[in-house]
């Protein structure tokens, strides 16, 4: 399943929280880098979209840690949790926290794909 389909199928699974979670998510898909920034500059999913693919894997991961060990917090918890667990990472409205990286020699030879916004 592509990752957009995942991210709204963990979506759908808030129900008690529905109308305030959807108007966060919305504004952060309008109003930030969240849909488009990678997890990190250089490591773990440094490719664009990079920190929501994260995001999904986490709440899905914890849904199934849920289901072992802790079947009395409810999906909707996890799946806003683990969403937004490293949210910070997108910066804020208007300054992303990672900018692509325009140095070819960095990008090749150290895998540097990001960097920092140093505003």
């Amino acid at each position: 399943m592509e990752i957009l389909q995942r991210y709204k199928a963990l979506q759908n699974k808030v129900v008690v929280r529905k109308n305030d979670f959807s108007d966060f998510i919305r504004m952060l898909e309008s109003k930030t880098s969240w849909l488009t920034s990678p997890a990190s500059t250089r490591f773990h999913l440094n490719k664009e979209g990079g920190l929501l693919e994260h995001s999904v894997g986490v709440a899905e991961t914890l849904l199934k840690f849920r289901e072992a060990l802790a079947p009395q917090v409810s999906e909707e918890s996890c799946v806003i949790v683990g969403l937004l667990h490293d949210i910070g990472k997108i910066g804020m409205p208007g300054k992303p926290r990672y900018l692509k990286n325009d140095n070819e020699w960095e990008i090749k030879n150290r895998g540097i794909t990001y960097k920092i916004n140093p505003k």
